[in-house]
């Protein structure tokens, strides 16, 4: 008779932990894949984090029912972790928002850093994407982008945030897109909300988030700034440089001054860069190479090919070389200016400042301008005096890439952009090779001497990156 009381009581827990479990689901239809117009290789297992670099006011967390859910908060030095759980059908309340079924849904825990502890404030379970966006204003108007946004057509994407510069929230929007991530600014003409949101193009993550809004009620208002730690350049991928213009010859040598072969291509051909990983600075650089970047931080390294145009397909590779530092290349190339041989892959891109200071010093003798947007970085170097040098880099901010370089070293002359990114339009180009044509019999002296004693080069590639 006993055993029958006992039955009751498991059974009777068993419903109510299944009753607990069904109210905490939302009342919508689970979609087990992931939908076509999204990253298929979103990891819906894994946990997206996200460094808080900025926070403050408060987030009184509400559901579209505006009730009140939990006033969560962070700060900075806190993190802000994501999981996917899945997607389901856009909450039947959630009418403003302009993106529609399938959403993603997810879990989010706030942290904050105390005293140099992570701790735990609060996890929001199973939140719509639209949710999230409403409630930590990551996205304007109907714009609420979120965490993750669609990308199957990012041309329409591009037309639907800058529709929403009418209504009742107006401002001015500004889009941008390079190689990698587009990002939507919105300054709102009241100055209340000011959002810049960047995705990354492949994935269709939020990688980085500026976000507030200052309420008439409450001065201080609502600030978050964020960027996501799990995103790094893609190494499997292989990267490929649109020549423009390209005049002369080049010769590649080692830091033992030994030629190892002449390379050259022409408008129309490609160069290619299979990034192979980071390491510190070649221990074969001699210290007179005078390389404004510190000895502790590591650079790129890559496998590189370029070819030459031909009638019918690239011919080539004309050079061919594997392992080689991305300083290495950027002397031989002529892609930086003194001790500022950035290359391919600027090191030290999350900091902006630095970068600035250390291209400034570099221009001995010579002016170096530098101009900003919320993607990229453009520097430009006119040497002044003696030898003429016009050089015009862009690199992305947040992974550092070579997006255009356009250099005239006289005689030489390189102009590429990387496939997928707009180079800027210039009203004139430093380079001028039409009127080196006189000078054609003394071309391949006057490379000689540049390469032995301007464009320093760096080590062979035979010698193992493996240092």
């Amino acid at each position: 008779m006993k055993k029958k009381p006992i039955f009751l009581s498991i059974l009777a827990l068993t419903l109510a932990f299944q009753a607990i479990f069904l109210v905490s689901i939302p009342n919508v239809r689970a979609n087990q894949e992931i939908p076509e117009e999204f990253y298929q290789a979103l990891n819906l297992n894994g946990t997206y984090v996200y460094n808080v670099t900025q926070f403050g006011g408060d987030l009184n967390w509400i559901g579209f029912n505006w009730a009140s859910k939990y006033n969560t908060t962070t700060n900075n030095g806190g993190q802000i972790s994501v999981n996917f759980t899945g997607f389901y059908d856009k909450d039947p309340s959630d009418t403003f928002n302009l993106f529609g079924s399938p959403m993603s849904y997810m879990d989010i825990e706030f942290i904050e850093n105390q005293a140099g502890m992570l701790v735990s404030n609060h996890t929001f379970n199973n939140v719509s994407n639209g949710e999230a966006a409403f409630n930590m204003l990551l996205g304007y108007n109907a714009f609420q982008s979120g965490f993750l946004v669609p990308i199957n057509n990012l041309t329409r994407l591009k037309e639907q945030a800058l529709a929403q510069d009418t209504g009742f929230m107006t401002g001015d929007i500004t889009v941008e897109e390079t190689y990698s991530f587009i990002s939507f600014d919105f300054q709102q003409d009241s100055g209340a909300q000011n959002t810049t949101l960047v995705y990354e193009k492949q994935s269709g993550l939020l990688v980085w988030a500026r976000t507030k809004m200052i309420p008439i009620t409450n001065p201080l208002g609502y600030t978050l700034e964020m960027f996501l730690t799990n995103f790094s350049l893609d190494f499997d991928k292989l990267y490929i440089y649109n020549v423009s213009k390209f005049e002369g010859a080049a010769f590649w040598y080692d830091w033992d001054f030994n030629y190892i072969d002449t390379w050259t291509t022409n408008p129309g051909g490609l160069v290619t860069i299979n990034f192979t990983d980071y390491y510190f600075k070649d221990l074969g650089e001699p210290v007179w190479a005078m390389d404004v970047f510190p000895s502790d931080i590591k650079r790129a390294w890559f496998d590189i090919e370029v070819f030459y145009k031909g009638y019918f397909a690239p011919i080539g590779p004309i050079i061919s070389l594997n392992n080689i530092s991305n300083r290495e290349a950027a002397l031989q190339m002529g892609i930086g200016f003194g001790g500022l041989q950035s290359g391919y892959m600027i090191p030290s891109i999350d900091n902006t400042t630095f970068i600035e200071e250390i291209a400034l010093a570099a221009a001995n003798p010579g002016e170096v301008t530098i101009d900003e947007t919320e993607l990229t970085i453009k520097i430009s170097y006119e040497q002044v005096g003696g030898f003429e040098q016009k050089t015009h880099l862009i690199y992305e901010k947040l992974t550092g890439l070579l997006l255009w370089v356009d250099t005239f070293i006289n005689p030489y002359v390189l102009e590429m952009t990387i496939n997928g990114f707009s180079p800027p339009v210039t009203p004139s180009s430093p380079t001028t090779p039409n009127e080196l044509i006189h000078a054609f019999p003394i071309i391949y002296l006057g490379i000689m001497i540049v390469g032995a004693l301007i464009i320093v080069t760096a080590k062979t590639s035979k010698k193992s990156k493996f240092i």
